[in-house]
């Protein structure tokens, strides 16, 4: 009876081992039998730099997905620093996913898995490459962050008034008209930024093709739109301050060209120079 038991514990050990390294080593292939014709669109958002593309060799891309893969669930990845490459998939079938390469995780809907190193990394390689490309087609749902950098100090601005275009997953455009007050009737939404520096760079988180214009007045016409400013040259993306207080507007432009995406936009900032 004692030798019985003895090989019935042992078999249970040897199972209870068997389970693990098979819970272990479970792999999974979620993507392999993944067709283009399920998907209609894709994108993939990179941070950093925190910029989105939009891909339009979907041939390309499912080929790196059906590669992947994955094993036991791990959501230790947010413990984790590090570059993430999210793709967002709209699907023939109404539906979306998004899948975010994060070495050594793969995130799908929000839940991650331990994935294999080289699948993994070759998407992450795949987004940069197309990050790099000179024809990527950037997506500017909205006008660009600008700030304003002088004497090493960087300054939000006030986004105003906007026309922007976006490009449907249909292929039909929708297009915004965002109206704003004047900047000089903007004074409690400015923060005043003092500099000791003449220059200022203007630093678009998505450069625009051309900065149409850039207009100042005087703090003394604070409340007073009807006072006529003054044009300044732009150089580059670096402005010249005039001296004193100064409440400053620039107009930049994004052209929509392939990607669909772009229009204009106003954006005002409060700089006052120190003499």
């Amino acid at each position: 009876m004692k030798r019985v038991k003895i090989l019935v514990i042992v078999f249970v050990c040897f199972l209870l081992a068997g389970t693990a390294v098979f819970a272990f080593t479970y792999s999974k292939m979620p993507y392999k039998d993944l067709e283009v014709s399920e998907i209609t669109s894709a994108t993939v958002r990179l941070i950093p730099p925190d910029k989105t593309i939009q891909i339009t060799e979907i041939e390309e891309l499912a080929e790196y997905l059906k590669d992947v893969v994955i094993y036991r669930r791990d959501d230790s990845y947010v413990e984790y620093t590090g570059q993430g490459v999210s793709f967002t998939l709209k699907m023939s079938d109404g539906t979306q996913t998004e899948i975010t390469a994060y070495n050594p995780f793969l995130i799908i809907d929000g839940v991650g898995y331990r994935t294999k190193y080289e699948p993994c990394e070759a998407l992450n390689s795949y987004a940069n490459e197309l990050l790099r490309d000179e024809d990527a087609w950037i997506v500017l749902e909205k006008p660009p962050v600008l700030d304003v950098i002088s004497d090493n100090t960087c300054n939000s601005t006030l986004l105003g008034a906007y026309s922007w275009q976006s490009k449907n997953d249909d292929g039909t455009i929708t297009t915004i008209e965002a109206d704003s007050a004047h900047p000089l009737d903007c004074e409690g939404l400015m923060d005043e930024f003092e500099t000791a520096e003449t220059t200022a760079v203007l630093r678009f988180k998505e450069d625009p093709d051309h900065i149409l214009s850039v207009c100042c007045w005087s703090d003394a016409y604070w409340s007073d739109p009807e006072a006529e400013g003054e044009d300044l040259d732009v150089n580059g993306n670096e402005i010249e301050l005039k001296s004193g207080g100064y409440i400053y507007e620039v107009t930049a432009e994004w052209d929509t060209g392939k990607s669909g995406y772009g229009g204009t936009a106003h954006y005002s900032f409060y700089i006052k120079v120190l003499e």
